[in-house]
């Protein structure tokens, strides 16, 4: 088919007025050969910028199933951008296409509606759809409050979208089909019932999608401490959802149903990708809600990698309960390529991980990382410290397990900041409207600063996010600075002094966060305020000789002195 172009989008005859779902004037069979709905999938900002960015796989999936059957698409990803929504709309002339579709969450909901509005104002007949998790949560309340919102596809969207988009071009209504949500004339919210899951992941096209991004994308990479080199670095999906019910998952929203690849349709993905970018990539990171869900299988995706290519190593994330039905087949896995776990330990609280719904108690917590390090291989940890429910015992706990377990040491320190995050469709924030006597708003997502229920908590959680945003990244660039410039004395074979007193000094600098957050608790459970102007009264002394915190940045800095050093922020992960 051919596509319209951005001059002649706007006149295509695709659609006209605002009865856009119904209207459905028949095309001729020369009008059908020419037509083609020109169509861009906006992935919108969440409204911060300190993550790592990577492609948005969902909308490339969709996009590649459209291609597949003969329909292109552009894509847009803001997933970390800053600027106003409506500027970014612009920019990009979103008003120029005739199906605009949103892949939103509940971070990036209001950001979707903005620039959705933006492009109704300008585009009446342009069809807007919105899909995801929080899409798909309150599908019914978009469509009704929202009028720049006019179908939403829940669960997944390749076979909706492709259904919507063969209806349009085909100048046929766009109600009714499956899996969607849509308003009647009545104003009033109407639903066609979900489509089975797509059980033949193997048939899907590989998720081929470019994006124009506000920021462009980092180089992914991956530095292997077994061998000394930063990897090329590729994101696969293996599988899909995950059979486990975390009452804080947004993954519930979407379904529960888990489905797999064949490890032939991995390896030939990945040297699909390597030929496409012209990159031989030697480490993938399996980006599945849950890779080890069944590990025979999963070992069987990682043996075909290595049959394909020894020196390719892996990482995945997955529940600490299932790291302890088979050490024999991690270490298999060890062997040949595993380098890192993404564990979801989550709390080290027995009270936390029921609220969580995680099924586990804190002592399998302790087994399963103990089964990682006796094996060897790395652990990233998942972690939430902070519940609107946390006591201070619960945070001696939490501090107690990451200091026993030699968590002191890990970078980054995002274990000790992360906080819970109510997500519309989740049994937790169901479960917080119930205990607190109050129904948030369908797409807020609730503050839990203002949801602390007690108040030696409250005071810890304000003590580190000002630690955060005051010493944080000082610490990190110190942390970055100071180890490749450790690295490269080594490589130089300088020995002596200035480099122990540097080590001891990073060892230091890694322990600070901890100890701050430790100092806290502490003075928390004395029953003394802890009031915001003290917050730099409780920054450890620490390192050899002790050392306050800021002449132990300033010793670093000047360790590191005129050293040349590569700066590129991708080898902070050697740290993590």
């Amino acid at each position: 088919m051919a596509r319209t172009t951005p001059a002649t989008r706007k006149t295509s005859g695709a659609r006209q007025g605002p009865e856009i779902l119904r209207i459905a004037p028949a095309l001729t069979p020369a009008e059908a050969a020419e037509f083609s709905p020109a169509m861009a999938f906006v992935n919108p900002s969440v409204g911060y910028s300190d993550r790592r960015k990577s492609k948005p796989i969902g909308l490339a999936y969709v996009m590649a199933y459209l291609r597949s059957h003969g329909l292109e698409s552009e894509g847009f990803d803001f997933g970390g951008a800053l600027r106003e929504p409506e500027l970014l709309a612009a920019e990009h002339r979103l008003d120029t296409y005739d199906i605009v579709g949103f892949s939103v969450y509940n971070e990036s909901a209001d950001n979707a509606l903005r620039m959705a509005a933006w492009v109704k104002e300008r585009n009446p007949a342009a069809l807007v759809v919105l899909g995801g998790p929080h899409a798909t949560a309150v599908a019914g309340h978009l469509v009704v409050a929202h009028p720049q919102v006019d179908l939403v596809v829940r669960r997944e969207g390749e076979e909706p979208m492709l259904e919507i988009a063969r209806r349009v071009a085909a100048r046929r209504p766009v109600t009714g089909v499956l899996g969607t949500t849509w308003r009647e004339p009545s104003g009033e919210a109407a639903s066609r019932e979900d489509p089975p899951f797509i059980e033949d992941l193997d048939s899907l096209p590989f998720p081929d999608a470019r994006f124009t991004s506000d920021s462009g994308y980092p180089t992914l990479t991956y530095f292997d401490d077994v061998s000394g080199r930063l990897k090329p670095a590729l994101t696969v999906n293996t599988s899909r959802s995950c059979p486990y019910n975390c009452s804080f998952c947004g993954v519930l929203t979407i379904g529960r149903r888990y489905r797999t690849r064949s490890p032939e349709s991995v390896v030939e993905e990945i040297g699909y990708f390597r030929k496409r970018d012209g990159i031989p990539y030697q480490h993938i990171y399996f980006s599945d809600a849950n890779f080890y869900v069944n590990p025979r299988r999963s070992l069987a995706v990682i043996e075909a990698i290595h049959a394909y290519d020894p020196g390719i190593t892996v990482s995945f994330g997955t529940r600490v309960n299932q790291i302890l039905r088979s050490e024999d087949v991690l270490a298999r896995m060890k062997e040949i390529g595993l380098r890192f776990v993404e564990l979801g330990i989550e709390s080290a609280s027995p009270t936390m991980l029921e609220r969580l719904a995680k099924g586990v108690s804190p002592q399998v917590n302790v087994d399963a990382v103990r089964t990682l390090q006796r094996l060897g291989l790395e652990i990233v940890v998942d972690f939430i410290m902070f519940d609107p429910a946390t006591t201070l015992a619960d945070l001696r706990l939490n501090l107690s397990f990451l200091r026993r377990l030699g968590f002191y040491d890990y970078v980054p320190h995002e274990a000790i900041y992360t906080t819970l995050v109510l997500y519309q469709g989740t049994p937790i924030r169901e479960f917080y409207e119930r205990r607190h006597g109050r129904v948030f708003a369908p797409n807020e997502l609730p503050d839990i600063v203002g949801l602390y229920e007690n108040d030696d908590v409250a005071a810890v959680a304000a003590g580190m996010r000002w630690f955060r945003r005051a010493w944080q990244p000082a610490i990190d660039t110190a942390l970055a600075d100071g180890e490749l410039c450790a690295e490269k004395w080594r490589a130089g074979g300088r020995t002596g002094d200035h480099l122990s007193q540097l080590q001891l000094d990073l060892v230091a600098l890694r322990h600070v966060p901890y100890l701050y957050m430790q100092h806290l608790v502490e003075v928390a459970g004395t029953g003394l305020p802890v009031a915001d102007e003290e917050y730099g009264a409780h920054l450890p002394t620490t390192g050899a000789p002790r050392t306050a915190l800021p002449e132990l940045i300033a010793r670093v800095r000047e360790s590191v002195g005129d050293e040349h050093l590569d700066r590129d922020p991708s080898l902070l992960t050697r740290f993590a």
